[in-house]
């Protein structure tokens, strides 16, 4: 399951993505001329949550409501939220940092 983030810088795609062992992935990809510039081509950076912080990202973002109680319908929530809450992942990132959620950060500088 994936979902595409609105966006706020030219030249980039950010989106969020459960993967298959249950984690949820954010992702940047950036092709700007900046990324070129700097860093001498495109890049990606991400955050990988684990699967158990999952429902207190829920929790946090559901305001109180009575969540689902299976995983692909929680799962589809929060991809939902995450979509209707965060323009990119910058902005997912920081709300991260400041729920002191868990995650695992990485940068692929060939993406």
């Amino acid at each position: 399951m994936r979902v595409k983030l609105r966006g706020s810088l030219d030249q980039t795609a950010s989106w969020a993505e459960i993967l298959s062992d249950g984690s949820l992935v954010i992702e940047l990809y950036d092709f700007s001329a900046d990324a070129q510039q700097w860093l001498g081509n495109d890049v990606a950076f991400a955050v990988v949550i684990p699967a158990e912080a999952k429902v207190e990202m829920l929790s946090r973002l559901s305001d109180g409501r009575i969540l689902p109680s299976g995983v692909a319908e929680r799962d589809n929530l929060l991809l939902h939220l995450l979509q209707g809450r965060f323009v990119d992942y910058y902005a997912a990132k920081h709300w991260l940092d400041e729920q002191a959620i868990p995650y695992r950060a990485e940068f692929e500088p060939w993406a």
